[in-house]
């Protein structure tokens, strides 16, 4: 059975993150979320539409200012308890904007995955970009033809990372999608909460930095 605590946090992010993409630069989207197993573990996955059998969240459609182009966005996160079993994580999420349904390559992807085993940052944002100057530093023994869009930007790790908010507004400033009016305020709130709670668990896992965040201002305050 998934705990009582995973469900309702998980039922409450599910409806947080669909109403943050209808709210600012999409319409329809639907987020699922569907329980697995991995080990003893137990997890879930969401996504728009996201399917029980695949475990295959679907792309919904933007609507790009230029005219006459699609632009699709890709948005999945794969949810637990942390160690305490106490307050949701986030184990890996992905976002993308892509040109098409089943586009294999498209404008930019952030990943995240906690503990990536490879070597490679756990949170990275990968741009389907080309330079000229990056291919004359490839390793030819090692790296032949590689692209930068093979690259793995690091962005802030697992406590610091960007958030949804952050892309969508990026998508918005950039003039590469229409927004609704007032989305500014939708993502700053949003992202107040994610920054928040980013705080909330790098003090529960470093108290002593927050003892002595506590016992110097208390020194200022009486000094």
């Amino acid at each position: 059975m998934i705990s009582d605590n995973l469900f309702g946090q998980t039922h409450a992010f599910t409806k947080e993150i669909q109403a943050l993409l209808n709210g600012t630069i999409a319409n329809h989207v639907q987020i699922k979320a569907v329980a697995l197993h991995v080990g003893d573990d137990r997890l879930f996955t969401l996504g728009h539409l996201l399917d029980k059998h695949t475990m295959t969240a679907q792309r919904f459609k933007l609507k790009p200012l230029a005219p006459r182009v699609e632009l699709w966005m890709g948005v999945s996160f794969q949810l637990r308890l942390d160690a305490e079993r106490e307050h949701l994580m986030v184990q890996q999420s992905f976002v993308g904007v892509f040109g098409s349904k089943d586009a294999k390559h498209g404008l930019f992807h952030y990943d995240y995955e906690r503990d990536k085993p490879d070597n490679y940052p756990d949170a990275h944002l990968q741009v389907d970009a080309s330079s000229d100057l990056f291919g004359t530093l490839n390793d030819p023994k090692q790296d032949p033809g590689r692209s930068l869009g093979a690259l793995h930007f690091p962005v802030g790790g697992k406590r610091f990372r960007p958030c949804l908010e952050d892309v969508i507004e990026f998508l918005a400033v950039e003039r590469i999608v229409e927004a609704r009016d007032g989305y500014e305020k939708i993502l700053e709130a949003g992202r107040e909460r994610f920054r928040r709670n980013q705080l909330m668990a790098a003090m529960r896992r470093d108290p002593a930095t927050v003892d002595a965040f506590i016992e110097r201002y208390r020194a200022a305050e009486t000094a």
